[in-house]
């Protein structure tokens, strides 16, 4: 299950559980993306999966708050406390909300017609995915630079938006996104090995049906 660790926030909290604390200017607009994120999660997934993405994502969440009252007093900064008990307190407010939906919308027939549209989907193969999380970071930037992809319902998408499509996809998780995301975006030569490498196939697969 994909959680929503993904994200600018949960990298300020790795990098201050590793020692690193960034200016509390990163923490607070870091907070604001997740929270705008909380209020754009998808509405056509169901409920369930709602309710154990939010479960899912507090319970990380709650290790990484045990891990920082681990640190020693005079490495500890008051500031990402007070940050980690707002995140939780966010993810609380929204599985309680999606509880409240749960109680007062028809719960059971819900679950029928999610149930009903699972039994009459047809089989699809399960994919994964076997180059690195560079290429797949690198196919996906160019995907966005060139306009091939795009929201739904008109939103603006970020590299992570659409990279948690693909993970759900592949069934993969990307750690570390934006620090991954800004090797590949800092390339000095070569900065498109993976997507040279699929023209070079691609051609190569055209000659050997050509032939």
């Amino acid at each position: 299950m994909k959680t929503l660790t993904d994200t600018s926030l949960f990298e300020q909290f790795s990098l201050y559980l590793n020692g690193t604390a960034s200016a509390p200017g990163e923490l607070s607009a870091a907070y604001d993306s997740f929270a705008g994120l909380l209020a754009e999660l998808p509405q056509d997934e169901g409920m369930m999966q709602r309710l154990r993405r939010l479960n899912y994502t507090r319970i990380e969440l709650g290790f990484m708050q045990q891990a920082c009252n681990g640190i020693t007093e005079g490495c500890r900064h008051v500031l990402y406390d007070v940050f980690v008990g707002k995140t939780m307190a966010l993810l609380d407010a929204e599985i309680e909300m999606l509880k409240e939906a749960f109680r007062h919308s028809g719960t059971m027939a819900g679950f029928k017609a999610e149930m009903t549209q699972e039994r009459g989907r047809k089989q699809v193969a399960s994919l994964t995915w076997t180059g690195t999380d560079s290429d797949l970071i690198e196919l996906v930037a160019a995907l966005m630079a060139t306009g091939a992809v795009g929201s739904a319902d008109g939103r603006k998408l970020t590299v992570a938006d659409v990279i948690r499509v693909f993970e759900e996809a592949f069934h993969l998780k990307i750690n570390a996104l934006y620090t991954k995301r800004g090797k590949v975006f800092d390339r000095c030569t070569d900065s498109t090995p993976f997507i040279d490498s699929l023209r070079k196939n691609y051609i190569r697969m055209l000659d050997e049906r050509l032939a």
